[in-house]
């Protein structure tokens, strides 16, 4: 049996289900039921019942796409803030796609401090070292755009189920985004007051992440700007 419906907003401690159901991420199950083990919305699939948390900072794993800060250089590369109790490792070679004598090569003329890289998340060992890789079409050094950072917990809510919320954020403005599953989001426009709009539907986003109907709201709000 469920106690709750899809996209409800609960919070630890919440029976969600009792019986047949299978526990999802942010839940946990006790004398065979489901309870949510953190604030966020509910996320229910057949059988399987989850919750989106909407607090936390971002943890590294692989295969995330991520946008990190340039905080240091190292000998080999540099250190990357990823908006994470972890920093990121990026290699010379890495970055530049072939081999680098970081002895002989001012490796500052590729990336200094303060620069921002997409990257995606190649590696995460038992000791939390994370490395970076920037080797797929796309990804590497930012040169243009605006950037804008909100909780890593409310980004699923920027994305939408199934890229819904995506899809009218870049469909209605004509933008571009890239979205950092570390809570950085890159928007890449040619107008403007466009990318302005989009940035203020994400903070809005990010206020009202917790109540239903926002990707309509949305919607609507872009749509009259138009």
């Amino acid at each position: 049996m469920l106690f709750v419906g899809n996209r409800e907003l609960v919070v630890p401690g919440k029976l969600l289900a009792d019986g047949d159901y299978f526990a999802g991420e942010g839940t946990f199950i006790e004398d065979g039921k489901v309870f949510s083990s953190v604030v966020g919305l509910t996320e229910i699939r057949e059988k399987n019942v989850s919750v989106i948390s909407l607090q936390g900072r971002y943890i590294p794993r692989r295969g995330d796409r991520v946008i990190g800060i340039v905080t240091d250089t190292h000998p080999y590369g540099w250190t990357l803030d990823l908006n994470s109790p972890y920093t990121g490792n990026l290699m010379a070679s890495e970055l530049a796609g072939r081999k680098v004598d970081v002895f002989r090569e001012d490796i500052s003329k590729l990336l200094k401090t303060g620069d921002a890289v997409l990257a995606e998340v190649k590696e995460v060992d038992e000791r939390w070292r994370v490395q970076l890789s920037v080797g797929e079409r796309g990804l590497g050094k930012i040169r243009e755009g605006r950037l804008v950072e909100i909780s890593p917990a409310k980004v699923p809510r920027v994305i939408g189920r199934k890229g819904s919320m995506l899809k009218i954020l870049q469909e209605t403005t004509g933008c571009r985004l890239e979205v950092g599953l570390n809570g950085r989001i890159l928007i890449r426009g040619k107008d403007p007051a466009k990318v302005n709009e989009v940035v203020e539907a994400i903070l809005l986003i990010e206020r009202e992440a917790h109540l239903s109907g926002l990707t309509d709201r949305i919607k609507a709000r872009l749509e009259g700007k138009k």
